[in-house]
């Protein structure tokens, strides 16, 4: 919280992340609902939640693009004000089309360019970023957007719906209040744009665009500036390993429960809910609490930690079948697991040419979901076909071999080996 105390421009930037943040929290939980009232309901409700991925696995091309973007600020003003007009159309429709699949399709495509919209104008503000907060408050301020993320992702769903039952499911209506959230999002950064000025003409300086290049040599260029960078590109791989298998814990932990009785706390829903709460809780917790033991721990450590975390998680169901260990395990796993992505940040912004921060952060964002639908697929088509505790043994399995990995590479721990080569010149 110090860094957002003393640095204006942070304090100005995170807020104005926050209300936008907060804005498509209630659209995602609030479009899901819309899509499960309309007569193809298991298609649309389906179409929704590929549309919510699908932009992440674009970052790479938006990050390039945003990497070659004059004039970072005055764009990202117009990308919000964009994104605030795709949902007045949306409004429009909702009022004049509601209940037709054709305008849905035409609601689903629109909601995909906000999303790809708002991912080019998170990652213009990247270099911003960068100019503004000093090497050792990086860590901090990520700890910090992380935990304005999960706080958001923690009241959203529940306060959109409630937004919408006391709008009588009028979708048009909470759209246009969207719209309006985008604007004021807007208005808290031109209202403060003076905050930002040095940071922009030192960016604009130093920006060089070759507008020659093709997209794939873009793409490709980025590719290998980060895995020269072999340490780095260790550390990212680790991380879309984890990611390969956590994101598959919602699907799975829901099928258990279906399955297992005695991990039942009350009815399914209630311990759905209760679970959610948890790990939400735990990764609130570990955001907000930066200086503990795991502050003195290395990035790949953490994951190996991580790993850890998964193999106990997947050994409940299997071994001692509890809800209330169950949760304690969570609830550790999710503290943890807040500690890894603002220490990557932080190294992210430190070891990147703010020429090339965008793109890389945006080759990172897609090489990182990608595994998402990989390990869902694999996952839980093993827990719907054969079973959900083969489907955690599998997962289990491949969190040890990932821990294994760490504890055998860990001279090759990027942190130490730099943490060493400092110890030397000293």
């Amino acid at each position: 919280m110090r860094v957002a105390k003393n640095n204006t421009a942070f304090r100005v930037m995170i807020t104005s992340q926050f209300v936008n943040n907060l804005g498509s929290s209630f659209f995602n939980i609030v479009f899901l609902v819309y899509a499960a009232t309309l007569p193809n309901k298991t298609l649309s409700v389906t179409l929704v939640a590929f549309t919510e991925i699908l932009p992440t696995l674009f970052s790479i091309i938006v990050g390039n693009f945003a990497d070659k973007t004059k004039h970072h600020l005055r764009s990202w003003r117009i990308a919000r004000l964009s994104q605030s007009i795709i949902f007045l159309i949306i409004t429009v429709i909702l009022i004049f089309f509601d209940g037709q699949f054709w305008s849905f399709l035409i609601l689903l495509l629109l909601v995909f360019v906000s999303s790809v919209v708002g991912s080019y104008s998170s990652l213009l503000m990247k270099p911003v970023s960068r100019f503004i907060l000093s090497d050792s408050d990086l860590q901090e301020a990520m700890s910090l957007e992380q935990t304005v993320s999960v706080a958001v992702n923690l009241i959203g769903g529940f306060s959109g719906v409630a937004l919408l039952g006391i709008l009588h499911q009028n979708y048009a209506g909470f759209s246009l209040i969207n719209a309006g959230m985008f604007v004021i999002a807007w208005s808290i950064m031109a209202l403060n744009h003076r905050q930002f000025l040095e940071a922009e003409q030192h960016i604009e300086a130093e920006t060089k665009p070759n507008t020659n290049a093709s997209i794939f040599s873009d793409l490709k260029s980025t590719f290998i500036y980060v895995y020269k960078d072999h340490l780095f590109f260790q550390i990212l791989l680790l991380a879309t390993a984890i990611n390969f298998v956590g994101t598959s814990f919602n699907g799975v932990f829901n099928l258990t429960l279906l399955h297992n009785k005695s991990l039942l706390i009350g009815n399914f829903g209630t311990t759905v809910a209760i679970f959610g709460a948890i790990s939400s809780i735990g990764l609130l917790t570990g955001s907000l609490i930066t200086n503990d033991f795991f502050k003195k721990l290395t990035t790949k450590q953490l994951i190996g930690i991580s790993g850890i975390g998964i193999v106990l998680i997947a050994a409940v169901p299997l071994f001692y079948p509890n809800g209330v260990l169950w949760i304690l395990i969570i609830f550790l796993f999710s503290y943890i697991e807040a500690k890894i992505n603002p220490k990557l940040g932080a190294i992210l912004m430190k070891r990147t040419d703010h020429n090339r921060l965008a793109g890389v952060s945006g080759l990172i964002n897609t090489f990182v979901m990608s595994a998402t639908p990989l390990g869902q697929i694999i996952f839980l088509g093993t827990a719907n076909i054969y079973s959900p505790n083969i489907s955690w043994f599998f997962m289990g399995f491949v969190a040890s071999l990932i821990t294994i990995y760490t504890i055998l590479t860990r001279q090759q721990d990027m942190e130490l080996v730099e943490k060493t080569r400092e110890s030397a010149i000293l």
